[in-house]
């Protein structure tokens, strides 16, 4: 099993582990990965995860998902610059459906997602506080990280919430014999809790491995972060389109990084398509491999088979042209995937202004897009045109569609019903 620590380490996907987890890889063991249902969908950050279980999976292991049911009330002050807003009870309910609906598709490779809310519900707060509060010292809890850099905001709350998790390692060792507790590197020191609570409550020994968070050029974490836009699992929240574009767009630096850690190809395998991509850095062929695999991962492989088709499209140089010829199948097909507002036609004319603004479905602000038509960043059915441009039924493609371009990448569709 040496040789599975030398194949999660060069594919970048070991922050931190604990002495002696190499030791006890070399047989089969069982171990889980732990998710909090804090908002309705897992990210892009959760996949690191999720594939780092699949790899444990390959190589004979026995992997649990948890679903943190209760924790999730509490709230991971871990990574947080001020306190997490407490999700309802309600919420909770309705965001543990959804992901544990999430983790049942990678499950299948799995055991069936367990929920600590089984164990949890049954804790009594004095029982709780002696039978596994006394195993820790306040100056032991107050060392860890996510205390620290939060210490004059960090609420009782949040402060309770590595023992929390320490003690679902507890329970998992004891009812599920899990020697390793994996997840993201800000994990750390609530994964140590736990192998605390288990040398001191079971005299033995467990393990915890971390990988690094999935991180933006800027340093800042991808995924649930407080500022900026969520990479999603959930088509709902993410298209799939738009998260095959993700991929698609990021820089080769990223590429070459983020090949080994989102495929499962080879070393030898990844070695000669970065090859291929440094002699044609302009095909995008690392992109395209990341996007295909996580695409069909995630959505499926029929979702990957209609983007490419229709990037296919979308990006032709010869668009303008094509598009005169496309079937009203194919705009339906186009139509599922890319942002489409639906307008309702009654009318024979529409002020080209008035449409871009609509729902702020294209541009924010009239402002904005005066300035996008004048430096034409705007495009209709891949044509410029004025302010003052009216659109009329001789701009629909079979009657319905308009298709707006946005910039180099972004497309819109806009889709004119009838009225009954």
């Amino acid at each position: 099993m040496l040789k599975f620590i030398k194949e999660i380490g060069w594919r970048g996907l070991i922050s931190n582990k604990t002495k002696g987890t190499s030791e006890i890889l070399k047989r089969k063991v069982n171990l889980y990965s732990g998710f909090d249902p804090t908002s309705s969908s897992l990210h892009i950050g959760n996949l690191i995860s999720i594939i780092l279980s699949i790899h444990f999976k390959n190589y004979g292991h026995n992997v649990f998902f948890l679903l943190g049911t209760s924790t999730s009330l509490i709230g991971d002050p871990s990574g947080k610059k001020g306190e997490r807003s407490l999700i309802k009870s309600e919420e909770n309910y309705l965001y543990s459906r959804k992901i544990r609906k999430q983790l049942f598709k990678f499950s299948k490779k799995f055991k069936i997602p367990i929920m600590n809310n089984n164990w949890n519900k049954k804790l009594k707060f004095i029982e709780f506080s002696r039978d596994i509060g006394k195993y820790f010292s306040i100056n032991y809890m107050l060392n860890k990280d996510s205390v620290k850099k939060r210490l004059r905001s960090l609420s009782f709350t949040e402060f309770t919430y590595q023992l929390l998790q320490a003690y679902d390692f507890y329970y998992l060792y004891k009812n599920k014999k899990c020697v390793l507790q994996i997840g993201g590197s800000d994990q750390w020191g609530n994964i140590t809790c736990g192998i605390e609570l288990i040398k001191k409550k079971q005299k033995t020994q467990v393990h915890g491995l971390t990988h690094p968070l999935l991180t933006r050029s800027d340093g800042t974490k991808f995924g649930k972060t407080e500022n900026g836009e969520n990479i999603w699992l959930d088509p709902k929240l993410t298209s799939p389109y738009k998260f095959y574009q993700f991929w698609i767009n990021l820089s080769d630096v990223q590429a070459k990084k983020l090949i080994k850690i989102f495929t499962f190809s080879n070393k030898i395998s990844i070695s000669k398509i970065i090859t291929l991509h440094d002699r044609a850095p302009f095909l995008r062929i690392l992109q395209k491999k990341i996007a295909k695999i996580t695409t069909i991962l995630v959505h499926s492989k029929k979702t990957f088979t209609d983007i490419y088709n229709i990037n296919k499209i979308l990006f032709n140089p010869n668009l303008k042209k094509i598009l005169t010829f496309l079937s009203p199948k194919k705009l339906l097909l186009i139509k599922q995937y890319i942002p489409c507002k639906n307008i309702l036609l009654n009318d024979t004319k529409f002020k080209i202004l008035d449409i871009l603004i609509i729902d702020n479905f294209i541009c924010k602000s009239k402002t904005e897009a005066l300035r996008k038509i004048k430096f034409q960043s705007l495009l209709l059915n891949m044509k410029p045109f004025f302010s003052d441009y009216i659109i009329t039924k001789k701009d629909f493609l079979h009657k319905h569609f308009i298709l707006i371009k946005k910039g180099k990448k972004n497309f819109y569709l806009l889709y004119f019903k009838y009225e009954v």
